[in-house]
């Protein structure tokens, strides 16, 4: 409890000293501590809600935003419409819940929380070293994330053990959140909930690390730089988790598809050092190949882990199909994980909690009208990354085009996870979609000033901020 208030107020001051000279620059230390805080540190009340540090560190945000009342931007907000729909249809399915109690809570904490952070992050942007700050922030935060996995392998010690253990999260018995899995060995988690989730938030953080590497001036960041994404690398290898290792095969490829020759470079040099480590270390190959093998055996743990996301879909698909209030708005926000479903699989009827498919759950959660509203808002500032692509120079096309590969690459982990509720890849996504609606304004404002309604700020990056744009 102690520990819980200190970290919150350690997050609390360290937003307002930050946004001292304007609330803008509090949002690098925000992204940061949102990526790097666990779900662990949270204050529970019973019978209401928890208050998470996460929750602590956007109510700071919101309030100094209304007190401050500094200058916003007042251009309309994009997906405003979207959104609103959403929010309605989610409280028609919440009415209509299994646990109206539970969805409510859910429809506030990845429903409303989302959509007040992307809002705010939209007025409060003006300037495109913001942009880069905070993905920089992200990327140190998931370095500090790889040594904690670094302690999990190397000490067998889980950073998550200096919270009460009432709020870990645990498998195999609850007596540890070291994540020890039988044909897997131990698969790190750091402060995420689950290895994949982790891997999953690696996933999308390389592509932008690599994407910053391409760029950034100073020597001593470049370092900082070039280690994390070792780090991330090794990280995704030790959470033995097939899908992000799939995500990241794909982003590195698109990545060399679509990005400038200096990225190119970098994925060329990880690729002959990849080989090498290959060739010098034959059993992190065995690891690998063994891993995707054992994914057709349904005799074994990993076999029936893959097989069990095609029957749980069958399984979502039939429920929802039995009655037309359930397939028009499903079951409620948070239901599937608190009542679970019965599952068909391998001959027998499993009473599962887990919904390993993050669409599926949408389907179950809010129906198939929520399923299509939900898919249009996320998938259309993935459109509108990839039409930025096309329509800026260079080089500030290239930016559009990371977080299209980024943002692609957590919608499609979203088909073997639940990510998008559980853990902190849900804010980092809606992160990156705000970055994504906001750079191309801020990108042809400057390069247009005289039809901005106010004074272009200096695109003079690399002598103050390390960085350049041009």
């Amino acid at each position: 409890m102690i520990l819980i208030l200190i970290i919150d107020l350690v997050v609390v001051a360290s937003l307002i000293a930050a946004s001292r000279r304007r609330l803008e620059d509090a949002l690098p230390a925000f992204c940061f501590f949102i990526v790097l805080v666990p779900f662990e540190s949270r204050l529970v009340i019973p019978g209401l809600f928890d208050v998470s540090t996460w929750r602590v560190a956007l109510l700071t945000l919101i309030i100094l935003y209304l007190v401050r009342r500094e200058p916003a931007s007042s251009c309309p907000i994009p997906l405003k419409n979207l959104m609103f729909l959403h929010i309605g249809w989610v409280l028609g399915s919440t009415l209509y819940s299994l646990s109206v109690v539970t969805s409510t809570k859910q429809l506030i904490a990845q429903v409303i929380e989302y959509y007040l952070l992307y809002s705010i992050f939209l007025r409060l942007i003006s300037d495109v070293r913001t942009v880069y700050k905070i993905v920089y922030a992200m990327m140190i935060a998931m370095g500090v994330c790889c040594v904690f996995g670094l302690l999990e392998v190397y000490a067998s010690w889980s950073i998550l053990r200096i919270f009460p253990s009432s709020l870990w999260i645990t498998y195999n018995g609850g007596v540890d959140p070291l994540y020890i899995e039988w044909g897997r060995g131990l698969r790190i988690r750091s402060t995420f909930p689950h290895p994949i989730l982790f891997g999953v938030a690696l996933a999308m953080c390389i592509p932008l690390a690599l994407y910053l590497l391409s760029f950034w001036q100073r020597r001593w960041q470049r370092c900082v730089l070039w280690v994390i994404v070792v780090l991330m690398f090794w990280g995704v290898y030790r959470t033995s988790s097939r899908g992000p290792w799939i995500v990241v095969g794909l982003s590195c490829f698109l990545l060399f598809l679509m990005v400038n020759n200096r990225v190119r470079r970098y994925l060329s040099v990880i690729a002959l050092l990849s080989t090498l480590v290959l060739i010098a270390r034959p059993g992190v190959w065995d690891t690998i190949a063994n891993l995707y093998q054992s994914s057709e055996d349904p005799t074994s743990p990993v076999g029936t882990s893959y097989l069990y996301r095609h029957a749980l879909m069958d399984a979502i698909t039939n429920a929802v199909a039995k009655d037309p209030g359930r397939a028009m708005f499903g079951y409620g926000l948070g239901t599937f994980r608190e009542l679970g479903l019965d599952v068909g699989f391998l001959d027998t009827v499993q009473h599962s909690y887990t919904c390993d498919n993050g669409w599926a759950a949408f389907l179950y959660e809010t129906g198939y009208g929520g399923l299509v509203i939900v898919g249009m808002l996320l998938l259309t500032p993935l459109l509108m990354t990839l039409r930025d692509y096309k329509r800026l120079p260079r080089p500030e096309k290239y930016f559009s085009g990371v977080l299209f590969i980024s943002l692609a690459g957590f919608y499609f982990s979203l088909l073997s996870v639940a990510g998008y509720n559980w853990g902190q890849q849900g804010y980092m996504a809606w992160i990156l979609i705000s970055l994504a609606v906001v750079y191309p304004t801020i990108v042809l404002r400057d390069q247009h000033p005289a039809q901005s309604d106010g004074d272009s700020k200096s695109l003079d990056l690399k002598e103050e901020y390390g960085f350049y744009v041009a």
